[in-house]
């Protein structure tokens, strides 16, 4: 199937049906795109749109709203490995998705069933005349490596969330006389057909024991100031209490004290989780490049000049067998460490 000269943008929805803040940056690299390739620009949803959000696409330049006409789960389930976009008809030159739990599933299915090219992790895309180029984060973010293809070939890219920073529409906007119909009057509804399988009602969280550590929302990491079997038990046990992934620095990995798929750094994973809990680490630049702006870093050091303390919201300076045993008991009494509270239904097990 021939693509047609469109580009197209998945709009990431909160559970309330909101924009989410990835979606601004999106418009804006598919926006720069479109007025490249000469193409329009067309934006996707699972929901139908919220009062108010045409206008905001109209002032992007969007010309046409396609939609599911139901919302997908923030972990899409797709069944037989099928994806939920396969309902939207044609195939776009290019087709953006942030780089979020849902865009890593639907970008690379969708890209599969349409014979396109994809790019997962891109903090960029644009196209000189005869290729798109898009670049990428390479050794640990410090370089960006540029991957090109033909403009001939379809394209997925999933672009990472921050990567372009505050974005709004256009000033001075699109003139009147040029711009599209509101968005929506050129909207596809696509509703489930009959037979088709009943909708999800419960999505299960993923199990921080096996999730990959990039995904995490919750890491307790430890570093070689937890180089024992009882410190490493205490933080298992941490751990069990917050929900939370384990992980740790590169000595801890090359010492065989965990397996170098739960190693956070320069040479092991990038995480952006919403706490991060670092045991015994020391804060070395190798290891904090790996902690993408947490919302909550907690340190946990028996050095007060470990330069993790220059990094975190709560520095805790003491021994982990004496600080650790008391964070837990805090968390098993229901109270909160940090504005963190332990998972609901979490148990210690010692």
């Amino acid at each position: 199937m021939t693509a047609t000269n469109e580009v197209w943008v998945w709009l990431p929805h909160g559970r309330g049906g909101e924009l989410q803040p990835s979606a601004p940056e999106l418009l804006y690299e598919a926006r720069g795109l479109a007025r490249r390739l000469t193409a329009e620009l067309i934006a996707l949803s699972g929901p139908e749109p919220a009062p108010g959000e045409a206008e905001t696409l109209r002032a992007w330049g969007v010309a046409g709203f396609h939609s599911l006409g139901t919302p997908l789960a923030a972990h899409p389930l797709c069944p037989d490995g099928r994806s939920p976009l396969e309902a939207f008809p044609g195939i776009p030159r290019v087709f953006l998705f942030a780089d979020d739990a849902a865009g890593k599933v639907l970008a690379p299915l969708w890209a599969a069933e349409h014979g396109a090219a994809l790019v997962t992790g891109a903090t960029g895309i644009t196209a000189d005349g005869q290729r798109f180029v898009a670049a990428r984060p390479a050794f640990g973010e410090q370089y960006e490596a540029l991957v090109s293809f033909e403009l001939s070939c379809p394209l997925a890219v999933t672009l990472v969330p921050g990567a372009v920073g505050e974005a709004a529409p256009p000033t001075p906007p699109v003139p009147a006389g040029d711009a599209p119909p509101a968005a929506v009057e050129r909207g596809v509804a696509l509703r489930a057909a009959p037979g088709s399988p009943q909708p999800v009602t419960h999505i299960h969280p993923p199990d921080p024991e096996t999730v990959d550590i990039a995904d995490a929302e919750r890491i307790v990491a430890f570093g070689r100031g937890a180089f024992t079997p009882e410190a490493v038990q205490l933080v298992e046990t941490l751990a069990r209490l917050l929900g939370a992934s384990i992980a740790g620095s590169r000595p801890a990995a090359d010492e065989g004290w965990l397996p170098f798929s739960r190693q956070v750094g320069l040479t092991g994973a990038i995480v952006r989780p919403v706490v991060y809990v670092a045991v015994g680490i020391s804060g070395a630049p190798y290891h904090m490049v790996g902690v993408k702006e947490p919302e909550t870093l907690i340190a946990i050091n028996s050095d007060p000049e470990a330069p993790i303390f220059g990094s975190a919201d709560l520095g805790i300076v003491g021994d982990l067998h004496q600080v650790l045993p008391a964070l837990i008991a805090r968390l098993e009494r229901g109270e909160a460490v940090a504005g963190v509270r332990a998972a609901p239904g979490a148990e210690a097990r010692r």
